[in-house]
């Protein structure tokens, strides 16, 4: 019997739910691999971030909580891939100076990616990201916001958000398909 639309949304929405889990999940392999590399197995990162960037939705059963979920876990490969090069550099450079990778090697790359906190180096890497989403809609390049614009914007954003955050919501950034602009928005954990 062919499943039915609601259970194939159903079925892509735990999908979705998994490979998010499975991004978290790889943060801590991707250590471990660094601090003891004949000991543990390679992560495999690379074949995550490109699986999760490749991901389509049928088209027949999409829906708009279906994409943002899509949209979100997007970004949020794209953010930790980031963090994952960062952490990856640092431990050849650790390495090439006869150091030991451990566990304090500093995650300010990856509490950015997974806070959304506005560093410098993550608004100009959320900038790109938007730019990216707005020329793949097509979108002209006269109703784009400077990148100023899009920091401070953020920014205030972020400080509104932080103050009516819950213990059990994460700040998430998303894009905005009507508006073409990303935003930020609570999210529940979990």
């Amino acid at each position: 019997m062919a499943e039915s639309t609601e259970q194939q949304r159903k079925k892509v929405e735990n999908e979705l739910s998994r490979l998010d889990q499975e991004i978290n999940a790889m943060d801590a392999k991707l250590r471990a691999y660094l601090a003891d590399r004949q000991n543990k197995p390679h992560p495999r990162h690379h074949e995550l971030v490109e699986k999760i960037q490749r991901y389509r939705i049928p088209p027949a059963i999409s829906t708009k909580h279906l994409e943002t979920l899509l949209d979100n876990l997007q970004w949020k490969v794209f953010y930790h891939k980031k963090a994952w090069q960062q952490l990856w550099e640092n431990a050849e450079a650790a390495y090439r100076q006869g150091r030991a990778f451990g566990s304090t090697m500093p995650r300010e790359t990856t509490q950015a990616a997974e806070s959304g906190k506005s560093s410098r180096s993550s608004l100009h890497s959320y900038y790109e990201l938007q730019q990216r989403k707005l020329n793949e809609l097509g979108a002209s390049a006269s109703n784009q916001e400077s990148k100023t614009e899009f920091e401070k914007r953020i920014k205030n954003r972020y400080q509104e958000l932080a103050r009516n955050k819950g213990d059990d919501q994460d700040i998430v950034l998303t894009f905005d398909k009507d508006k073409k602009k990303c935003t930020l928005e609570l999210k529940r954990k979990g």
